[in-house]
């Protein structure tokens, strides 16, 4: 590693400062504080003052917003057997989660795998770049199952369950039925008592591939979408990957799932064109969003304002987005603004520019939440202004260059991450009207010859995560997932 970068021993310090569930330590204490605390602790009885802990914010690095550029370097790489679809991390970045084709979720320690505890073999390493040393730390995994529908039947007028089951009724091998016969006057009177049983070997639950993955900021709970259209909630931290309840109602894979921001809910989107919100509460529908043609391809929520060297995205008070604005997107290319506090209000469209080919697998918003950037099919990304409507521009990757199957903004408002087939490049927005014989953009290293299916960001700028794979539509994967640090140049 460079000199600039941070070292191994600079991880162990930021890891060393972080407690067992994440998050952050306080740091070195001066003087007077730490006197403070020790007199508060022997007024109390306590015997020994180093157990009480100062939080320390979650806050930007230094020079992320008046930086000219960032050099973000690969360090570890997590190894995956097959395409991952599906990425998800708390706030802190303690702990992050895949979700791939095989079917199951995968837990890894973010700062045991930066801090280089285990070392890539050779064969890992080849085809990597030369910082990619480290192997992600994989804590646990578990199966994203389908779980049966565990509902009860429903009764005939006879008192035995419909011979026809609808789609709400109970499969029969789903319980036993317990009949009693009772005499009464010459006939016979059943009573039906079910028993719920366990699944035997041959009803074994069907896994599913993971179509999309939220997490809760601390990892209380996490949510997954399937193949069938159910959406199972399950436990990442205590008995983990434990289903607690399913959502049942679309028709298709789930495949864009997204925490609404107060963590009370979630918004789903399907292949089945439709896109549900839940009440985490009670497991209802709150609000059917329907206005899209094709498969939802992404959700995000409309950041509330931009950030600044001060704000603490560790305190649940910190307006980070706007829950009123709501933006999907579709393969076909359509682009939907809704607007959540009036559900009867119809979506703000935004359709692709005259002879731009169908295509959106992603879409981002600026830092400031003012403009919308969305990567298509042919090589572009393309630029809107979200208080007009208007297109602004369309951004060129080079020649063959392949589809933008994702695309990020920095906290600066400056600098933009496209991911195309061949590369993923950091463009800088501002500049692209400059007549300097300087390329607009650089190369972020690490990926190369895959389609890119998630990239995270942590809310300090300090780390970066990708993920390769198709998602199941079109073009390779490169089955690699690689954890980045993130430096500010000046």
């Amino acid at each position: 590693m460079d000199s600039e970068h941070e070292s191994d021993d600079d991880f162990a310090q930021n890891d060393d400062n972080r407690s067992d569930d994440g998050s952050e330590r306080g740091g070195e204490m001066d003087d007077a504080t730490e006197g403070a605390i020790s007199s508060s602790a022997q007024a109390t009885g306590l015997e020994d003052a180093s157990v009480v802990r100062v939080h320390t914010p979650l806050t930007l690095q230094p020079h992320v917003l008046d930086c000219k550029t960032f050099d973000i370097i690969p360090l570890a790489l997590a190894v995956h057997p097959c395409n991952i679809y599906t990425l998800a991390a708390t706030k802190c970045m303690r702990w992050v989660f895949t979700g791939s084709e095989d079917g199951y979720v995968r837990k890894y320690d973010f700062f045991a795998s930066m801090n280089g505890k285990t070392l890539l073999t050779q064969g890992q390493r080849h085809g990597q770049v030369d910082s990619v040393t480290k192997a992600g730390i994989l804590t646990s995994y578990w199966e994203n199952e389908e779980q049966p529908n565990k509902s009860l039947p429903v009764l005939g007028e006879d008192g035995f369950p419909n011979a026809t089951p609808g789609p709400s009724e109970l499969n029969p091998n789903d319980m036993d039925i317990d009949v009693k016969m009772i005499k009464r006057e010459g006939s016979l009177d059943r009573a039906l008592t079910p028993v719920a049983r366990a699944a035997s070997p041959s009803e074994e639950s069907k896994m599913s591939a993971v179509y999309s993955l939220d997490c809760h900021s601390e990892a209380i709970f996490a949510v997954s979408g399937l193949e069938s259209g159910a959406v199972n909630l399950w436990t990442p931290r205590h008995e983990e990957g434990t289903c607690h309840h399913v959502f049942r109602q679309h028709t298709g894979p789930v495949s864009a799932i997204k925490l609404t921001p107060d963590e009370q809910g979630f918004i789903s989107g399907s292949w089945d064109q439709s896109i549900l919100q839940w009440d985490l509460n009670n497991g209802a529908v709150v609000r059917n969003y329907t206005g899209h043609g094709s498969q939802i391809s992404s959700l995000s929520f409309q950041p509330a304002e931009a950030p600044t060297m001060t704000m603490d995205f560790s305190n649940s008070t910190t307006n980070v987005s706007n829950d009123a604005v709501l933006m999907s997107t579709s393969v076909d290319g359509m682009i939907c603004l809704w607007d959540r506090r009036d559900p009867t209000q119809l979506p703000r469209k935004l359709q692709p520019p005259e002879k731009v080919p169908p295509w959106c697998l992603s879409a981002c918003w600026s830092a400031d939440g003012k403009r919308i950037f969305c990567g298509r099919r042919n090589g572009t990304v393309d630029e809107w202004d979200f208080a007009e409507g208007r297109f602004i521009q369309s951004i060129k990757m080079p020649a063959n260059s392949g589809p933008v199957s994702y695309v990020k903004m920095l906290p600066n408002n400056k600098h933009l991450i496209c991911a195309s087939q061949d590369n993923i490049r950091l463009w800088n927005v501002t500049e692209l009207d400059s007549r300097s014989s300087l390329r607009p953009f650089q190369i972020i290293a690490g990926h190369h010859g895959g389609l890119i299916s998630s990239i995270h960001i942590d809310p300090t700028c300090k780390y970066m995560i990708t993920t390769s794979g198709n998602r199941e539509w079109e073009g390779p994967s490169t089955n690699g997932c690689l954890f980045y640090d993130i430096q500010p140049m000046l």
